[in-house]
């Protein structure tokens, strides 16, 4: 009887689908996928790679191009940005932006359903935008 009650509770544990693996980050959990705002020509893929967020800028967006993010210094546009991974847990990452020494923005993105909430603030201003899933990706515009 005890197998018996062994074998079912064993069954039952491997059967429950895990939301999140142990040790698994926000990155891993989402690892290729890509995002974008509704009527946005902005394409947002996220990668546990050396760079973390990778950016397309398409129509109507005013910045045109592509740019990627990793964590630590970057050369953006010129200018030497750090960048500080604040929490990159299963279902929350959190990041900054530091530019001359003064933290320049935050960025905190969390899923929302099927969606990622993304809220990022900058000189005391919040904006919050709502990512959907996309079957496009900054690689199929950048290389």
């Amino acid at each position: 009887m005890k197998k018996l009650i062994l074998l079912t509770t064993l069954f039952l544990a491997l059967a429950c689908s895990k939301e999140d693996e142990p040790g698994e980050s926000f990155l891993d959990k989402y690892n290729g996928t890509s995002w974008t705002e509704e009527d946005s020509g902005e394409i947002l893929t996220l990668s546990n790679g050396t760079y973390f967020r990778n950016t397309y800028f398409g129509e109507p967006s005013f910045l045109r191009g592509c740019i990627q993010y990793k964590e630590g210094t970057n050369l953006m546009y010129g200018a030497e940005v750090i960048i500080n991974f604040i929490k990159n847990e299963p279902n929350e990452f959190f990041y900054e932006i530091i530019f001359n020494g003064e933290e320049l923005a935050t960025t905190k993105i969390i899923p929302q359903g099927e969606n990622l909430l993304m809220t990022s603030t900058s000189e005391g201003a919040t904006e919050t935008t709502i990512l959907i899933s996309s079957d496009k990706s900054y690689y199929d515009y950048c290389n």
